[in-house]
């Protein structure tokens, strides 16, 4: 099971480094528990958690909220695709994968990942943010 404690625990700020290497742990056990996940639905389910105790809740060590990602899905690729048309080096990192269930290694997610810090670092935003350019026509199957 995932060691909640690590990052809701303490008055500690916690780092961006530590979160990430609790993140692929957390998501690498949940695959373990649940083989039929990809890493991509994964790291969603954990996602969508994170976002409702963190960012609406307000749970968490000092700085948790810096770090915790977006919902990664087909509403957010195609807000992000329409908003950063020409910007082929963030595309292809955020665009890396695009469906859910096709994220089949943390390397892959990382690299998404990788792509929507950059979209945050050029906006000031925090990384959870970029949902901004999330779009509402996404029923995504596993």
């Amino acid at each position: 099971m995932p060691d909640y404690n690590q990052i809701f625990d303490g008055a500690q700020p916690i780092t961006k480094r530590e979160f990430e290497d609790w993140h692929r742990q957390t998501v690498l056990e949940m695959i373990l528990e649940k083989p039929n996940l990809s890493v991509g639905w994964a790291a969603k389910v954990l996602n969508y958690f994170l976002k409702t105790t963190v960012n609406v809740a307000g749970f968490g060590r000092p700085d948790l909220i810096k770090w915790i990602h977006p919902l990664v899905d087909k509403g957010l690729w195609e807000g992000i695709e329409d908003a950063y048309k020409g910007r082929r080096d963030i595309l292809e990192k955020t665009h890396y994968r695009q469906k859910v269930k096709d994220i089949v290694t943390y390397n892959d997610y990382q690299t998404i990942i990788e792509g929507m810090e950059i979209i945050a670092q050029e906006r000031g935003y925090l990384l959870i943010e970029v949902e901004e350019f999330w779009k509402e026509r996404c029923n995504e199957k596993f």
